[in-house]
This record gives structure tokens, sequence and C-alpha cells, in this order.
């Protein structure tokens, strides 16, 4: 029913807003009329002024002339001069006046004939009044009269402002109806206003009604949410800081009974240590009393435990007085737990750079041993390499076959530490990288395999690679290393590899297939780890380091690398390099 009267009223004042605007418009556009039509009264009397004008100085052109010829003063011809000067302009603005009225036009064309014949027929006088003949003048004088120019003139000239009298009454009656128009609307326009400020001030009244009974009910609401809210709940006062009121959430928690709270002020419950930060964001509240404030303390509830707590305060007018109204959350489990992760993160960074300090030591090392052991294998070598050639069937078929395999264990040891010396120089920076188009570096690979695949009779397939960041001479290793294999391991068919890639939002994922004898599931995680071989020596060369380096630089190009394979069925190398290095 009140949503009904409500819209009612709501529905009027519309109404009455659209009927003022409605009068307004109506107003203005009254105003105009009457403003053009004033315009056009103003038009008709400089019309019927000027007509006057060009009557009176025709009068008075003639009136000197008859005055010359009967006195035969001079003067009075200077003064027909002077008047019979200005007359043809006066004419033509008469004219330029009446442009809109084809009617008046064609009077003001016969009054400027009458007015050109009457002058031709006065100066023809003058001039014979002047020669002395007089009785010509006199003459010509009776003829004009009988002509009826001046007749003629006075005509045209009463007819043309009757015309425009007639047209200046119906426009003055017709602003005056206007005028009237007007006045109506501004009177209509006075008692919209008056209802429409009856209606609001109806309206005001109703709402304020409703307002005093919606705070009424929005209090009672507010008192039912601060008392049962589960989280702990206060008023202060700003001035004294003492408690103002108190939920039982609140009472329930610290201990504390509502007496006892009411008693006591928001410092009672802090640590000693923190009243000076208490006092000082008091005094900062005071300066800036509507701020809203969100921040963490520690508590002190009766029984002397200290929790730690997330409070948010708000300013609200309480019984008058200037007040905050303050949630508790207590946040001394999340507290103690965020400890724990701190601590549980500072071991893990401790172990970490541990570990990567452990592991740079182990790369140096690996370089340093690699690279020294060189030398001193490199002279065993040699001269095992010497003592076969010279001793070479001066021996018996032991000692041969003893030294055939000193100098093979010697090679061996050799490719096995070029390997590891390979394997530390895979670094983890990324201080080298650039963008590298895989499909060139492809291509290059294949280059240096052109003679393996042709005498393998193999086929290669390459399929659109991009371009990529990271570090070319790795990226040109890996992409050896794989296709290396794939020449390597394959079956008595001949081989067919298949190169690609594959665009997977954050990273591109590349693909090295081929139809060789393939890997069994059980060893996948065992091919990438360094010196781990599936094979005898005697079938495959190698030192199965290969695949542990290619993972290595997989992984410093933040991607990872899989193989997909089944014994006799080929294998499937996939890897990812991420887009941004």
């Amino acid at each position: 029913m009140k949503t009904f009267f409500g819209n009612r009223l709501l529905n009027a004042i519309t109404i009455a807003v659209v009927t003022v605007l409605i009068i307004v418009v109506l107003s203005i556009w009254q105003y105009q009329r009457i403003r053009d039509t004033g315009v056009v009264i103003r038009h008709t009397s400089n019309v019927l002024a000027q007509s006057q004008e060009v009557q009176r100085m025709t009068s008075q052109f003639e009136v000197n002339v008859k005055n010359f010829l009967l006195t035969g003063d001079s003067s009075f011809l200077d003064t027909a001069g002077r008047i019979a000067a200005p007359l043809p302009a006066a004419i033509d603005s008469l004219r330029l006046l009446v442009t809109d009225d084809p009617g008046q036009r064609g009077r003001i064309d016969s009054l400027q004939f009458y007015v050109s014949s009457n002058r031709d027929v006065l100066e023809r006088a003058m001039r014979l009044s002047k020669g002395g003949e007089f009785g010509g003048a006199a003459a010509l004088i009776n003829a004009e009269a009988r002509t009826g120019y001046s007749h003629h003139i006075q005509s045209t000239i009463e007819q043309l402002e009757t015309g425009q009298r007639r047209i200046l009454d119906i426009r003055r009656g017709a602003n005056q109806q206007k005028a009237t128009q007007l006045q109506w609307a501004l009177w209509c326009l006075i008692g919209a206003v008056v209802v429409l400020a009856l209606f609001i001030f109806r309206k005001i009244r109703i709402d304020l009604a409703h307002e005093r009974s919606g705070r009424l009910s929005s209090e009672d609401k507010y008192k039912m949410l601060f008392d049962k809210s589960p989280l702990p709940k206060w008023i202060y006062d700003e001035a004294t800081m003492r408690f103002l009121e108190v939920n039982g959430t609140a009472m329930r928690e610290y201990g504390y009974t509502r007496e006892e709270f009411l008693g006591m002020t928001i410092a009672d419950i802090r640590p000693r240590e923190d009243i000076d930060r208490l006092v000082k964001d008091v005094e900062s509240i005071r300066d800036n009393p509507l701020a809203y404030r969100n921040s963490q303390w520690r508590h002190i509830k009766k029984n002397g435990e200290v929790i730690d707590v997330d409070v948010t305060a708000h300013a609200i007018d309480f019984d008058g007085r200037q007040a905050r109204m303050v949630v508790v959350n207590d946040i001394t489990d999340r507290r103690r737990y965020e400890e724990q992760l701190r601590r549980l993160n500072t071991d893990l960074a401790k172990r970490a750079a541990e570990l990567s300090s452990s592991n740079s030591e182990l790369e140096r090392f690996a370089y340093i041993a690699s690279h020294d052991l060189q030398e001193p294998l490199r002279m065993v070598s040699s001269f095992l390499q010497l003592l076969q050639r010279k001793y070479n069937g001066q021996l018996d078929a032991k000692a041969d076959q003893y030294i055939h395999y000193a100098v093979d264990g010697a090679e061996r040891m050799k490719a096995l530490i070029m390997d590891l010396l390979e394997y530390s120089r895979v670094g983890t920076g990324k201080e080298n990288f650039v963008p590298v188009d895989t499909s060139v570096v492809m291509q290059e690979v294949g280059d240096i395999f052109r003679e393996k695949i042709i005498s393998a009779r193999a086929k290669v397939e390459i399929g659109d690679l991009p371009v990529v960041v990271g570090d070319k001479v790795q990226l040109t290793q890996l992409f050896q290393n794989l296709l290396s294999n794939a020449l390597k391991y394959h079956s008595e068919t001949p081989p067919v590899i298949r190169i690609g890639s594959k665009d997977e939002g954050a990273c591109w994922r590349f693909s090295v297939e081929d139809n060789g004898i393939g890997i069994d599931p059980q060893f996948f995680d065992k091919i990438f780890i360094i010196f781990q071989r599936l094979h005898n020596k005697t079938d495959y060369s190698g030192t199965g380091i290969g695949l542990a380096i290619c993972k290595k630089i997989v992984e410093r190009h933040g991607g990872r690398i899989w193989v997909e394979s089944s014994p006799q069925h080929g294998s499937a190398f996939h890897f990812t390099i991420h887009k941004k290095g």
C-alpha cells in the first residue's frame, strides 16, 4: 500500500514537472511570436513615417515653387532645391521598406511617377518665370492643377498609409492576443509551480516520516547485528578512550563482564610496550576522525593470555559522542603459521643457496678435473700407441691383445673426459641468450651430418621451426645430439626422421621422431642420467652423456625433455623451449 501511494506521488510530481516544462516551452515560443510581431509593428510604423516624410517634402517643394512664382523671391527657389535633392532617396527608402508587399510596391512606383511628373511641371514653370514669361508659367500651373499630379500624390500616399494602418491594426490585435495568451501561460506556470511545490513538500514530509521509521528499524537491526556478531565488537569514546558498548562475543572471548568492560579504556587491554603506539594512533585518529583504520595489534585477555588481532575501526556517532566502532579478528594462529612458514622459507632459501654453491663447486671440479686429466691421459695414450706401432707382431698374441685393450681404454677415457668437460660447460645463466632461428640451426646440423645421412640412406623431414630466445651454440648441440642418436640407433629399415614444432602458448614444443630400434619404457628416466648406457659399447659407440647434456640445455632454457617410445617402434623425443628464454 505504501509503495502504491509512493508511486502515485512520484507520478504526480513527474506530471507536474512535465507540465511546467511544457508551459515554459510554450511561453518561450509565445514570447518569441510577440517579439516578432513587435518587429513587424515597428516596421509598419517606419513605413508610415517614411510615407509622411515623402508627402511633406513633396508639399514643401510645391509650396516653395509656387511662392517663387507669386513673389519672384529667389530664396524660395533655394529652399525648393534643398527639398528636391533628397526626395528620390526618400522614395527609394520607402520602396525598401515595402519590398515584401507587392501591392505597396506598385503604389510606390505610381508615387514616384507622380512626384517626378509634378516636379517636371514645376521646374518648367520656374524656367518660364525666370525668362519673364509669367503668362506661360501661370498657364502651366493651371494645366497641372487640371492634370492633378498633386492630387494623385496625396491620394497614393493616403492609399499607402491606409493599407499600412490596416496591417498595423491587424498586427496590433494579434500582438494583444498573443500577450493575453502569454499572460495566461504565465498564470498557468505559476499555478503549476505552486502545485509542484505542494506535491514536493508533501513528498518530503512523507519521506522524512519513512526515514524516521526506517532509521528506528535500522537501529534495531544494527543493534541485533552488533550483539549477535560472531566476532568481538565494541564502541569506544575517541576523547576518553573508554568503552561505551561491547557485544557478547567480546565478553566471552576476553573474559570480562559488560560492567568490567565499561569501566575500562582500550589501553587496559594492550601490553605496556604497545601503549605509546596506541596513543600516537589515537592522536592521528583525532586529527582525521572520519578515517577508516585497519591495523594489527596485541590484546591481553582477563586470564593474561596475549593474542594477535586484526582490528578494523570506523567513526560513528554514539549518543551524541564522537566514537569509533571496532571489529576484532583473532589472528594468533595465523601469525604462528606465518612465523613457521617464514622459518621454513628461510631454511629453504639457505638450503637452496648451499645447494647452488655445491652445484657450482661440482661444476668447477668437473671442469678442472676433466681439463687437467687430459694431459696425463694424452701422454698415456700417445705412448701406448707408439708401443703398439713399434712392437705390433713382435710379441706374442696375448701381448698384442693387452696393448690393444690399453689403447682402447685410453681412447674411451679420453672421450669420457671430453664429454664431461662439455657437460660442465652447460651453465645456468642466460647472459648469452639471443633470438635464434631454429630452422637455420637445423640446416647447419643437417650439413654436419650430410655424409652420415647419405651413407645410412636416411630421410630427414624438417617442418616449420620458429625463432626462439636462447643460446645458439647450445641449441645447435641439442639438435645435433638428438639427430645423431636418431641416425645411430636405427633398425635394418632406412631411417626416417621427422623434426617439427608446435605452439603451446607460453612455450614451443619441438619433436624429433624416428623409426629406429626404440626404447623400453622402463629406461625412460635412466637415459637422461649422465654416463647411463642401455647398449654395449661394441654395439653402439658413445659415452652415455649426450642425452644428459640435452636435458641440461633444455632445463637451462626453461623447458623439459621427455621421450615416447616402445621397442622396435621408433622413438619420439619431445622438448619445450620457453618463449621468453
